[in-house]
Parts: structure tokens; sequence; C-alpha cells
């Protein structure tokens, strides 16, 4: 013990190989440190924006549901960049709202080439033209739809289905701190 107690009470300093070690084993630790938080930062930013991703792809399926069974269409017909929905009105002739994916946005509202006049209204009370729709709060998010996303109709007749099924494929992208992350979600589900 009391050499032990000696060598403490030295006055001498380090040398300079003792130094190099040192500053070695210092750098050393705290490279392997900085890797490990780097990789678990990046890590919880990946799942971060896969969660966003996946709640994004998650709020546009149920509007497309919600749409479909509050609207209670009676035929659905296949459109170039989505499907119409169609139902007979009691005064006013045929009610008609679309849901259609263009320029990375999904929109329900009225036919694009209509005037807003079926009688349908987004949630901010306007009509469903298409600038309205883009508005929409159940479909705005802020990852975009890339090209290939797409609703389309299946049933055993052309033009008009009174039943079938609807295949929706949602290919979503973010770009977040310079890197792309893409989701791709499908759902088919019948009327």
């Amino acid at each position: 013990m009391r050499k032990f107690a000696d060598l403490l009470r030295r006055e001498q300093g380090l040398t300079l190989v003792e130094m190099i070690a040192a500053i070695t084993l210092l750098a050393l630790v705290s490279g392997l440190v900085y890797a490990v938080m780097m990789f678990g930062l990046r890590s919880y930013h990946a799942v971060s924006t896969e969660n966003t991703l996946r709640d994004e792809g998650d709020l546009l399926m149920s509007a497309v549901i919600t749409e479909l069974y509050t609207f209670a269409p009676e035929t659905v017909t296949q459109t170039a960049d989505g499907i119409l929905l169609q139902r007979s009105g009691s005064t006013s002739g045929v009610n008609e709202e679309e849901i259609r994916i263009t320029n990375g946005k999904m929109s329900i509202g009225a036919p694009s080439g209509s005037s807003g006049s079926s009688g349908s209204s987004d949630s901010s009370g306007s009509s469903g033209n298409s600038s309205a729709a883009a508005a929409d709060l159940r479909t705005d998010i802020t990852a975009s739809l890339t090209a290939d996303s797409g609703i389309t109709l299946q049933c055993s007749n052309t033009g008009a289905c009174d039943s079938g099924l609807i295949h929706i494929k949602l290919n979503l992208l973010k770009e977040t701190g310079g890197k792309d992350f893409t989701l791709s979600l499908e759902s088919r589900f019948g009327f």
C-alpha cells in the first residue's frame, strides 16, 4: 500500500508516449460513441418519417372508404385519374363525387369537368371543384403521391358498375434532410 501512496505523491509529469497513447484511446472511444449516437439518431429519424408516411397513407385510405360509405353511390365509374361516384338525388337529379389523384395529391369532390353544382361540398363549405378539393382537410398531407399511385375499378361490366372492387395503390414520397423516403400501400375492397 505504501508503494502505491508513494507513486501518487510523485510530482513527475507524463511522458510523450503516455500522452499519445491516452489521446489515441480517447479518440477511439469518442469515435465509437459518436458513431453509435449518429446511428441511433438516423434510425430514429427514418422511423419517425416512415410513421408519418404511414399515418398519411392511412388518412388517405380512410378518406376514400369514408366517402364511399357516406356518399353511398348507386354506380361507380372509372375515370382517367380516379373513380366517379354517382347516385340519384331526390330533387336535383344525379349527384356526383369524384375521387382522383392528380399532381401528386388526392382530391375528393365534384368531377373535374363539373361547375360544382352537384350539390356536394367539401369540409370548408365551398363547392367541390378542383381548387376547393385541393384544400380538403380529409386529403391534406405533407407527402406527395408518385405517378404510379392510382385508384382503379374492377367490375364485370364496362362503364358504370353497381358492384365490384376498388383497388387503391398509394406510393407516398417525402423528402427529409436531403433524402427521399417512400412508402407503398395497397388496398382492395368491395362496394
